[in-house]
């Protein structure tokens, strides 16, 4: 490891001491074996001791941001609280403002072509202004701005989907891109494709905004940020961000993202035995109370005292759920805008100087967090197959498969299906898992492959649907597992050709392979070991594919029971 972290981080740092009251830390970005930064503790601390405690107005968010930003504030989406001072303590509390109140106040302000935007595109623009050639949009945020990823492609995924500008870089393009259609199992290049149409859809409304909004319009903004631009803000935005309630109107998971400094620098583990911190939310008012709401950044908020529990990061946004308001055991409400975050160490042991800090960014498979995050995750190679079944979130999607047999429906027998699948909350979730152990199909994916083998006038399709059963009958189950048999041959057969492929690639042939006149000696050490550390997690997202596939086969080459 370096003695010393980088210059922004401890910019950073001062920056926060300085400028953001109740900032306290004790961990330290450094460099690492394996990954190229993570936070370590720079000193023991037991439990209940504080490792991070991030004040709110530290963060990165629209209640943040109003203050001190060129962004237009009708383009802000407007809180359903009101924040008001009621005696010279200036105790604060809330008052709930009706939606549709909130909503007319809003529209009258906006321009009827334009509307507010939500909590991704507004941190994406904020961020994207950074990057404004001439320097006209100065923010209080710089300092935290600068230090955030300053590139993304070629690693993360989306970039191999998005063709960038400019001859050579095209060239280097066409070489990732290939990756993607040959490297990436079916379920996985879906996954991406759906990040590439959020980036899209986000990328178009933040342009329109660009043309029609003062003073992007006569800066001519649309066109001075280029794509390129727009692509590395909001994949900070993406990859960085975590929810917490806001207060805001509209769909929850478009309206909670916030951007945490330092915390936006803890790398993931779902391994129990490595995840360190947990993380309370406090009232901003009182950042030295003890007491305060686990943060369960999947969903959930759980009142605690000062042992909270464990603490769940960021989902990707198509899944990301807010916690909601609540009131902790000792009395003080939860208000959108005014709550801290504070970083504890394990329970038990408290924590080491020099360990790392860890926690898992939610309940994601590989697939989900290569196409989100740029990564999966994987165990020790000494570990062998087996590592690959303790895995906590070990999956496998068998969607693209399922959705093929699906096709091969009637139209007017699909729709049955579909609806009484979708009514036991069992359509498009086909996944084996490997926890808990042994590796087993999905509830979901065994009725799919039940009813894609019952005819669509069977009477025992209402029972289904209202609940009296699950299994069919012993020749509609041994249709079903036979069918699933076919499926996890198919997937092997799938994994072995795609790692065959990524053998080649790693035993040498990137000059052949790849689309470029660059030679061995052209190419940085930078280069080849991205490169590598990419095909390496294909690989491994290939062998996982395999050892779950192959591990269930054995279960029912064994004639196990899955009903």
């Amino acid at each position: 490891m370096s003695s010393s972290p980088p210059r922004e981080f401890t910019v950073l740092l001062n920056w926060l001491k300085e400028k953001h009251p109740g900032f306290e830390t004790s961990l330290e970005l450094r460099d690492a074996p394996g990954v190229e930064r993570c936070l370590v503790a720079t000193s023991s601390a037991k439990p209940g001791e504080t490792l991070l405690h991030i004040p709110s107005s530290a963060m990165l968010n629209p209640l943040t941001l109003i203050r001190d930003s060129p962004i237009p504030k009708h383009l802000f989406p407007q809180p359903t609280h009101r924040i008001a001072t009621t005696n010279p303590s200036k105790r604060i509390k809330t008052s709930l403002i009706a939606a549709d109140t909130a909503r007319a106040s809003t529209d009258a302000e906006v321009p009827s072509s334009t509307k507010p935007l939500d909590t991704t595109q507004l941190l994406t623009l904020h961020i994207a202004l950074t990057r404004d050639p001439l320097k006209r949009y100065p923010s209080e945020w710089d300092v935290y701005m600068n230090a955030l990823p300053r590139e993304f492609r070629p690693w993360h995924p989306l970039t191999w989907l998005i063709k960038p500008q400019g001859a050579k870089e095209e060239k280097d393009w066409e070489w990732w891109s290939k990756l993607a259609e040959k490297g990436l199992s079916p379920s996985t290049r879906a996954k991406l494709a759906d990040v590439k149409k959020r980036f899209q859809q986000d990328r178009d409304v933040i342009l329109d905004v660009l043309r029609k909004e003062e003073p992007f319009k006569s800066h001519s903004l649309a066109t001075t940020l280029t794509g390129e631009d727009l692509l590395w803000a909001w994949l900070n935005v993406n990859t960085r961000s975590i929810s917490i309630p806001l207060g805001l109107p509209g769909p929850t998971e478009r309206m909670n993202h916030t951007l945490v400094p330092i915390l936006d620098f803890i790398n993931h583990s779902s391994n129990p035995a490595l995840i360190t911190p947990r993380v309370q939310q406090l009232p901003t008012a009182s950042p030295s109370r003890s007491g305060g709401n686990t943060v369960n950044l999947n969903g959930s908020t759980t009142s605690t005292t000062s042992s909270s529990s464990s603490f769940s990061d960021p989902k990707p946004p198509t899944t990301r759920r807010p916690s909601s308001l609540s009131s902790s055991k000792n009395g003080y409400h939860l208000i959108p805008g005014k709550i801290d975050l504070r970083l504890l160490p394990p329970e038990e042991n408290g924590i080491e100087a020099g360990q790392e800090v860890l926690f898992a960014y939610g309940g994601h498979s590989s697939g989900t967090l290569f196409a989100e995050y740029g990564f999966c995750e994987m165990p020790d190679e000494e570990e062998g197959e087996e590592g690959w079944l303790r895995l906590k979130y070990g999956e496998m999607d068998l969607g693209w498969i399922v959705d093929e047999l699906w096709e091969k429906e009637s139209k007017v027998g699909k729709e049955e299906k579909e609806r009484v699948l979708e009514k036991i909350g069992c359509w498009g979730l086909n996944t084996i898992h490997a926890q808990p152990s042994p590796v087993h199909p999905s509830h979901a994916l065994l009725m799919s492959l039940r009813l894609l083998h019952l005819d669509s006038n069977s009477p025992k399709l209402s029972n289904i649907e209202n609940g009296f059963t699950t299994y069919i009958s012993p020749a509609n189950e041994l249709a079903a597992i036979s069918e699933l048999e076919k499926i996890l041959k198919r997937v092997v057969k799938e994994a072995d050709r795609r790692l065959g492929w990524l053998e080649r690639l790693d035993g040498g042939s990137w000059e052949t392979d790849r689309p470029t006149a660059q030679t061995e000696e052209e190419r940085t050490s930078q280069e080849r070991k991205q490169v590598d550390g990419v095909v390496r997690m294909l690989k491994g997202m290939c062998v996982e594919e395999k050892v779950l596939a192959e591990k269930l086969l054995e279960r029912i080459e064994a004639g196990e029971d899955f009903s």
